[in-house]
């Protein structure tokens, strides 16, 4: 019996996009702080976790770090993947890391995404690989959140998917006092008319103080107004929804 040409050229191209899918994979990543980059390329495989720890090429001037990034890149979607990350870049003191971050965030091949940004850092990731089949247009949105304790600001912004966890941690010190801030986020699932909740933790620390301290809900609209909140003696809190 003759196989139809037609059945062979599907079949080909069924293999094709799978070897795609399943051939080799990296994430490139990028933190950057004013004109020093550090940088790492990650191999990966599709579904299981990977772990770095060790050195991280740098550019520019500043001080030589180390870097922990786990990793989890995630099957792909309609030619879209899901990159589940930790990162932490060591200081000085190995226990007060000046960044750590860790979220999820959609990324497709060859296009570099602002993960996370704060204290003057940027994460920056992107998946070099080649996937087949069409790309969605659907995007990471955008949260844009600060605490505000008189003229001091505390900015911290991410990529988001509904419903995942972020966070993100620093440490830097003025003399002998070391500051510690952190911030944890959970954007809900967005309503009919496009609004959702987003529920929030922080925590500012000043040597053995605590300056800010607060826990709540915002309901937030992309593109809409900022919403603020108490969090503690003259401490605000601010997030708004940039798409």
């Amino acid at each position: 019996m003759k196989i139809p040409a037609s059945f062979i050229l599907s079949a080909l191209a069924l293999l094709s996009a799978a070897a795609a899918v399943a051939g080799d994979w990296k994430v490139d990543l990028k933190a950057v702080n004013g004109g020093v980059t550090y940088s790492h390329a990650q191999s990966l495989d599709l579904g299981e976790q990977s772990t770095y720890d060790g050195k991280v090429r740098m550019r520019g001037p500043g001080r030589p770090r180390e870097l922990i990034f786990n990793s989890l890149l995630n099957q792909p979607e309609e030619g879209l993947f899901r990159l589940d990350y930790q990162v932490e870049l060591t200081g000085e003191h190995p226990a007060r890391p000046p960044f750590q971050a860790s979220g999820k965030v959609l990324l497709r091949p060859g296009k570099p995404v602002l993960a996370a940004e704060a204290g003057g850092w940027k994460l920056i990731l992107e998946l070099k690989g080649s996937a087949g089949g069409d790309l969605q247009k659907r995007n990471n949105g955008t949260l844009a959140t600060s605490l505000k304790c008189g003229r001091a600001s505390y900015p911290a912004n991410f990529a988001y998917l509904p419903e995942e966890q972020y966070t993100a941690v620093q440490y830097d010190a003025a003399g002998d006092t070391v500051r510690k801030f952190m911030v944890g986020l959970l954007p809900n699932a967005p309503a009919l008319d496009g609004t959702f909740l987003l529920q929030y933790t922080l925590q500012l620390k000043e040597g053995g103080e605590t300056a800010a301290e607060g826990q709540g809900e915002l309901i937030l609209a992309p593109g809409g107004p900022k919403r603020t909140a108490k969090a503690g003696k003259d401490c605000v809190f601010s997030a708004r929804a940039l798409r």
